[in-house]
């Protein structure tokens, strides 16, 4: 290697990454604020009149509820939380979930089929220079089969369509990624759907998730620095 091209090389590694307060605010505040329109719709509209609308609907409820939630994985701007929320509202917890895993696994494929046929600088267009990185150093290091494939959509299920664009960098089959992300996918999922289902219905829950989101971002404030070091330490192990 060259001098030049040692010189080259990027130097973002070497900075350890900050937590900004802003950006927590920001997120929280949109989820929250999400989460409270949904609890207000249903208060006003009726679960059983939202569930009837979607039924009216047809084959096209839940085909158009799972284009959507395909796209927030392939179009990281969009956020899935609310719309997993809303999915056991809409259809029930079940058929919520599974509707959900469909989007995802649907999302996530075209992730990976954009990474292996479309190559690095069009993931990059998706994701920015920085997350494709750390994409690279996920695949290089962990993504070995179908296990280490399986520990990361039930672990790191919130960066997972980031995994999927590393699948498509490494040489895991897509139809074991398909696979595995169904059914890994399902556990974690359900967890969401059900918690949204109840928030949305229950005010006592909504409270409650309040207050663990307040309880969380005060614990944020008071070890920010901890916090910081530690996703530095979680950047060098991905």
């Amino acid at each position: 290697m060259s001098e030049a091209d040692g010189a080259a090389a990027p130097a973002a590694d070497d900075t350890a990454p900050e937590i900004s307060t802003a950006a927590v605010v920001a997120s929280a505040g949109g989820f929250l604020a999400l989460l409270t329109i949904l609890y207000a719709l249903v208060d006003r509209v009726g679960i059983e009149d939202l569930q009837q609308m979607i039924a009216d609907a047809g084959f096209w409820g839940p085909l158009l509820f799972v284009g959507i939630k395909a796209l927030t994985f392939t179009f990281a701007p969009l956020s899935a939380g609310p719309i997993q929320f809303a999915s056991g509202i809409l259809f029930g917890v079940i058929p919520g979930t599974l509707y959900s895993v469909l989007g995802e696994v649907i999302g996530g494929t075209v992730n990976v089929l954009i990474a292996r046929l479309l190559g690095r600088r069009i993931v990059a267009r998706f994701v920015g220079a920085v997350a494709l990185q750390r994409v690279d150093r996920f695949y290089e290091r962990h993504l070995e089969d179908w296990k280490s494939l399986l520990a990361a959509r039930l672990l790191l299920f919130s960066v997972y369509d980031f995994i999927s664009y590393a699948v498509g960098f490494g040489k895991i089959r897509l139809s074991i990624y398909v696979t595995v992300s169904f059914i890994g996918g399902l556990l974690p999922t359900y967890i969401f759907v059900l918690i949204g289902s109840q928030a949305a219905q229950r005010q006592d829950v909504l409270l409650l998730i309040y207050v663990g989101a307040a309880a969380l971002f005060a614990a944020f404030l008071l070890f920010r620095r901890p916090l910081s070091a530690l996703l530095a330490k979680l950047q060098d192990w991905l």
